[in-house]
């Protein structure tokens, strides 16, 4: 039973909170999405994440003293394209994690450590207002402009997963999440807001053999970006993210979320093709969930 319980909760932990990627989370802080690109350029990112914090468990489970930490490396592909006229971008997310954890249940202390291949995400980014698609040397010389657009990620299940593990790396579930935005530019400083739906699929290999189902999770994220100067911007960032219940083979589990998180972002241009990003965030109000501390860092390169 004891270890039962703690099955459900650290699995349930990793489900929600979609720490498995490194530069294209579900409720990742993640500044200057909607912006306008060159277009025709590829990049290749190289990100490391490190993720460690408390749980908050809802009442009913027997759980004391959890706690959770994450190490995640991810390879990123990234291609800006022409739609229609209009500036767009393409990801390809690769990671790799190592998870572990460990709990007071009933006053007996339980662990699990594990290492592998996370769930690969893709994303596609459509500005299709306020972004015309153009060459770098054309691009250079437009003047910036209110931008909206929208994007669709999509997580498939090829991360490490096997039911009768205590903990698992991949969530054996597909999800997507829709989500609109804008960025508001004035001088040196813009604005950029975004709301988004994340949708899963059932699991069907739920510990126990049962069907973990999950309702929509909303999110709404806010970003305040500065330019330091060419090449050079820090960003300050927060979200809040509702929803996502859990149903356990048709039994609604009292786990809905209503959490924020507030973070800072910093971009350096080390010549015309890297650029390194350095981030932070922390978990102000966790209803259900990790409430965890949260660092990045990221290496570009543009051809």
């Amino acid at each position: 039973m004891i270890r039962a319980l703690f099955k459900t909760l650290l699995l349930a932990i990793i489900l929600m909170n979609g720490l498995m990627s490194g530069e294209a989370r579900a409720h990742d802080l993640e500044p200057r999405s909607y912006i306008n690109l060159p277009i025709d350029q590829n990049h290749i990112a190289i990100a490391y994440g490190y993720s460690e914090g408390g749980v908050s468990v809802t009442p009913s489970i027997p759980l004391k003293d959890a706690s959770i930490r994450i190490d995640a490396s991810t390879l990123v592909y990234i291609r800006t394209l022409d739609i229609a006229g209009n500036s767009a971008r393409f990801d390809l997310s690769f990671p790799y994690v190592c998870v572990s954890g460990n709990a007071l249940v009933n006053g007996k202390r339980l662990s699990r450590n594990v290492c592998g291949q996370g769930d690969m995400r893709a994303r596609l980014i459509y500005n299709f207002y306020g972004a015309p698609a153009l060459k770098i040397e054309d691009f250079v010389r437009q003047k910036k402009d209110v931008v909206v657009g929208a994007s669709l990620q999509v997580s498939a299940p090829t991360g490490l997963y096997d039911m009768n593990k205590l903990l698992n790396i991949g969530a054996n579930r597909w999800f997507i999440k829709p989500e609109i935005g804008a960025s508001f530019p004035w001088h040196a400083v813009s604005v950029q807001v975004a709301a988004g739906v994340s949708i899963y699929s059932d699991n069907n290999a739920y510990i126990g053999g049962v069907t973990l189902q999950q309702d929509p999770l909303y999110n709404l994220q806010a970003h305040f970006t500065y330019d330091l100067s060419p090449g050079q911007w820090v960003a300050f960032s927060g979200n809040y993210y509702f929803g996502g219940s859990t149903h356990k083979s048709g039994v609604n589990l009292p786990d809905r979320q209503a959490n924020s998180r507030v973070g800072a972002t910093y971009s350096l241009a080390l010549d015309r093709k890297n650029i390194l990003k350095f981030s932070a965030s922390k978990g102000v109000i966790t209803r259900v969930g990790n409430d965890s501390n949260n660092l990045g860092l990221a290496w570009f390169h543009r051809w």
